[in-house]
């Protein structure tokens, strides 16, 4: 058994490649979980690092700044 992955850019092309397969009678699986990038990740540890460092804002902080700078 072989693996084919094929990355599409809309449902359209998803729904278009699962008609054919069925008509080929070929069995296949949907994936639609997406991958991080290395940038992502970074961003998601610095933000898990600052959290434990304590360099982080309450939601009512951030409100009380955003209405006083809002009028």
């Amino acid at each position: 058994m072989s693996t084919i992955t094929i990355h599409t850019e809309n449902e359209n092309q998803i729904n278009l490649l699962k008609a054919l397969l069925k008509e080929l009678k070929i069995s296949f699986e949907i994936n639609k979980e997406e991958n991080l990038t290395d940038w992502q990740k970074e961003r998601i540890m610095k933000g898990i690092s600052d959290i434990a460092e304590g360099k982080f804002s309450s939601s009512e902080s951030v409100s009380k700044k955003a209405r006083k700078c809002l009028g």
